[in-house]
């Protein structure tokens, strides 16, 4: 895989409430100092926008459901519905091209899900339940095909390809692919590449080792190999609420390994301000050593 920052702390697009044009969010973050940037929720996107962030001088990841595309739609590369699959795939195929045109190591990706959603509920999607259990295996077969299809270009764009471990609530049981390291243990020895690898999110390993009964450790234990980000905030373990990490969270415990030291980490927390955002920043890098 492509070289990735081994000092910055990144800060997703979607850190802030609202929905503003990319290079608005970009600039203010820019002028406090926040140059080192995963472009994802948050933001509306033309291709003048992008043309505009390619000149700037920032790191940039890319990031699942980026650029928002003008008729909305629900990324899922295992998608039942053959136009939904199809559509999926030929967005993150765009998306990685635009991985490589912004000189970013890699694009990370949602992982799959075995039924497509109805609406969007709270903090999560709302999914009709599978009608039988051999959906989920279909699911899975669904999403290694377009996942195939995905890390091809992206070894011959020359970036890494990262999947994003699902958040499990109790409402989302038996809905979802790619959620304890089993399944991705599973995956990976089916897909072998230094160009693919997990972007694993805390937020969501904290949910779905609530719901499932799993230990959370015991999961970054058997993942650890395969890990090439991190997604970082926290919550209660009912819901995926994107809270801010805090003194003493099991989410430092995490950063801390040794074999996390050169990864690149994205605050993808709710903030107020960016003023807040910043102090945050700050207060990681002090907590972990980085600049």
């Amino acid at each position: 895989m492509a070289g990735s920052n081994t000092h910055s702390v990144f800060v997703s697009t979607a850190c802030l409430l609202g929905v503003e044009p990319i290079t608005s969010r970009i600039s203010l973050y820019r002028s406090y100092g926040l140059n080192a940037i995963e472009l994802g929720a948050g933001v509306s996107v033309d291709e003048d926008g992008l043309s505009q962030i390619a000149g700037m001088e920032c790191e940039f990841l890319v990031h699942s459901y980026f650029p928002p595309p003008s008729t909305p739609f629900v990324l899922n590369l295992a998608s039942g519905d053959v136009s939904i699959c199809q559509r999926s795939l030929d967005f993150v195929l765009e998306a990685l091209a635009l991985t490589a045109r912004l000189s970013a190591p890699f694009y990370s990706v949602h992982a799959g899900f075995i039924t497509d959603p109805t609406s969007f509920g709270t903090t999560s999607f709302v999914f009709p339940i599978p009608a039988t259990l051999d959906e989920a295996r279909s699911a899975m077969n669904r999403f290694t095909t377009s996942l195939k299809i995905s890390l091809d270009w992206a070894e011959r764009l020359g970036v890494g390809l990262l999947v994003e471990n699902n958040v499990c609530s109790h409402a989302l049981r038996g809905k979802l692919l790619l959620q304890t390291a089993e399944e991705f243990l599973a995956l990976f020895d089916v897909m072998r590449s230094p160009h693919l690898g997990i972007l694993l999110d805390t937020g969501h390993l904290n949910v779905t080792a609530h719901t499932l009964g799993f230990d959370r450790m015991t999961f970054v234990d058997q993942t650890t190999a395969y890990v090439r980000a991190i997604h970082i905030h926290d919550n209660d373990g009912t819901a995926d609420t994107h809270q801010p990490v805090q003194p003493g969270s099991w989410v430092l415990g995490v950063l801390r390994r040794p074999e996390f030291a050169g990864l690149p980490i994205v605050v993808e927390a709710k903030f107020d301000s960016v003023i807040e955002l910043r102090r945050h920043v700050h207060w990681l890098w002090e907590q972990l050593g980085r600049q």
